[in-house]
């Protein structure tokens, strides 16, 4: 058998830097929109009281909202580990105390959202429902989150590498 040479392509300096595309970041935002309307249409639609639609609601956006900050502290926390290896002085942007608040804070939103679920008066299909859109939207925010973070640095990593090379 013949051996094959392996071509080498040049790549441009900033080939790696952007991690996500532009379609990848498309999509992100899509599926927290539809995730997001899969959770609040489907309350708004629930055969149930006011209070009842108002407790999935507020259950709703306490996952949005925990979602997206033990996403950012667990993502905070790993950096500055790595930068205290290097850096013993390093100051840490995240308290334990805080981090705990983050974990606590979406443990409690999950367990709302779901013994919620489990407590509703309704056939098990529409509580299937609720449990894969409140799932769905856990998802969206955690890689919604991730990809606007990644695509922020990415963004200021360019300006830099234009501003050192000009």
């Amino acid at each position: 058998m013949e051996k094959m040479e392996t071509m080498h392509v040049r790549k441009p300096a900033n080939f790696y830097r952007r991690r996500n595309t532009p379609t990848y970041s498309f999509m992100a935002w899509a599926a927290f929109l539809i995730a997001c309307g899969f959770e609040f249409i489907g309350i708004y639609t629930l055969k149930q009281p006011m209070s009842v639609q108002g407790y999935y609601a507020v259950t709703g956006i306490l996952l949005i909202i925990t979602s997206f900050l033990l996403q950012k502290v667990a993502r905070d926390n790993d950096e500055d580990k790595f930068l205290k290896d290097y850096n013993p002085g390093y100051r840490s942007r995240n308290t334990s105390a805080f981090t705990f608040m983050a974990w606590a804070g979406f443990i409690i939103a999950i367990l709302a959202q779901y013994i919620g679920i489990y407590t509703l008066e309704e056939p098990l299909y529409v509580k299937g429902y609720y449990a894969l859109a409140g799932a769905f939207l856990i998802v969206a925010c955690l890689v919604l989150q991730k990809t606007i973070r990644d695509n922020e640095e990415d963004r200021l990593h360019m300006n830099a590498a234009e501003e050192f090379e000009s």
